[in-house]
């Protein structure tokens, strides 16, 4: 790769941050529906096809911050914990990061938009499946369960508490539900 072509990469994902952020500053203060790709362009300093170029539909916004809330997973090194100490550590990451974007995740909640992100087809975090894969591999879950499909059962029961959570305002602490429901799933599926 030429240093022009990685010069031109390295602006084009700047730009991309700044317009993710500018819509999620945006849709956190003012509301998503009230949010307009002309807002967006303008908080980033940017026009507004060149929103339209990075994000194709305003959905895209929210689908990018649900990705970027799995890279911090991603990132996290859980190689020597148990599947089960590796899904809690993600389950109160996950938890904090939306008792620290609260307002974002209650807006997103509300407008009906996390939900239609999360059905649009994301995934299980890749640390989830990572976890379930090591610990089918090392022993520590019964044979016979599909360590995707369990990874894929405690990513939607993250989203099912998330999305309780939310709608209860805050009311209780997210890490110690997700953590419950968590130790309910482990009950079934450990060795």
């Amino acid at each position: 790769m030429t240093s022009t072509s990685t010069r031109h990469d390295q602006r084009r994902a700047a730009t991309r941050e700044r317009l993710l952020a500018a819509a999620l500053e945006l849709f956190a203060t003012q509301g998503y529906a009230a949010t307009t790709y002309d807002h967006i362009a303008r908080r980033a300093d940017v026009g507004r096809q060149t929103a339209f170029n990075h994000f194709r539909r305003k959905e895209d916004f929210v689908t990018a911050w649900v990705q970027q809330r799995h890279e911090v997973l991603d990132r996290q090194d859980e190689a020597h914990a148990s599947a089960v100490d590796a899904l809690a550590s993600a389950l109160r990451t996950l938890a904090e990061l939306n008792e620290r974007e609260y307002p974002l995740a209650k807006e997103l909640h509300d407008s009906g938009v996390l939900h239609a992100a999360f059905a649009l087809g994301t995934t299980a975090p890749r640390a989830f499946a990572t976890a379930a894969l090591r610990g089918h591999e090392q022993g520590e879950i019964r044979l016979g369960l599909n360590p995707s499909a369990l990874a894929d059962l405690v990513f939607d029961t993250y989203v099912t508490a998330l999305s309780r959570w939310l709608a209860a305002d805050a009311s209780y602490p997210l890490a110690d539900a997700l953590l419950a429901r968590l130790h309910l799933l482990a009950a079934g599926f450990r060795t």
